[in-house]
């Protein structure tokens, strides 16, 4: 994007100057004319890129978003370690994870993994170790089981065996 109004800017730029140029003799007049129509059709065509660029941009997606929406050191801690383990599965695409935690009285936090909204993981976890190691684990194995049957389900109904013409 800095390289399309820089390249306006430079284009104005060197219009001006060649205006100037013009108050000095017929000949440049030609010269500018042709000047003016090459900075024309390379501007046209610098708007053109640029827009195709724009429509590409519209179209890409991020696949794999996890996202970390703790309060507490405790849920952080357990965000740390179910994303040092994840390994998205090969044939998932477009998703987002969200760790959330909610603060329960106590020492216990309640934490809820949502896979595209959807809640997949709710559990009280304590502020051990160990005990956030396991559920970090557990809560990892659900993630992937459930991308996993999600394709599966979803290469399933765009299978030709579950396409129908709509007539009865």
């Amino acid at each position: 994007m800095r390289f399309f109004y820089r390249s306006i800017v430079f284009i104005f730029l060197f219009m001006f100057f060649v205006s100037l140029l013009e108050t000095k003799g017929q000949e440049v007049e030609s010269d500018s004319v042709k000047t003016l129509k090459i900075l024309q059709k390379t501007l046209d065509d610098i708007i053109e890129k640029n827009t195709s660029y724009e429509k590409v941009g519209s179209k890409m997606e991020i696949d794999g978003l996890v996202m970390d929406e703790t309060m507490t050191k405790v849920g952080r801690d357990f965000y740390d370690m179910f994303f040092s383990i994840w390994v998205a599965p090969q044939k998932a695409k477009n998703y987002t994870i969200t760790v959330k935690e909610m603060v329960l009285p106590g020492l216990a936090t309640q934490i809820i993994i949502l896979v595209n909204e959807t809640e997949i993981f709710k559990q009280r976890v304590q502020p051990r170790y160990e005990v956030l190691e396991q559920m970090s684990q557990y809560a990892n194995q659900k993630a992937m089981q459930y991308l996993n049957n999600y394709e599966k389900m979803k290469a399933q109904l765009e299978d030709e065996d579950q396409q129908g013409t709509g007539l009865f």
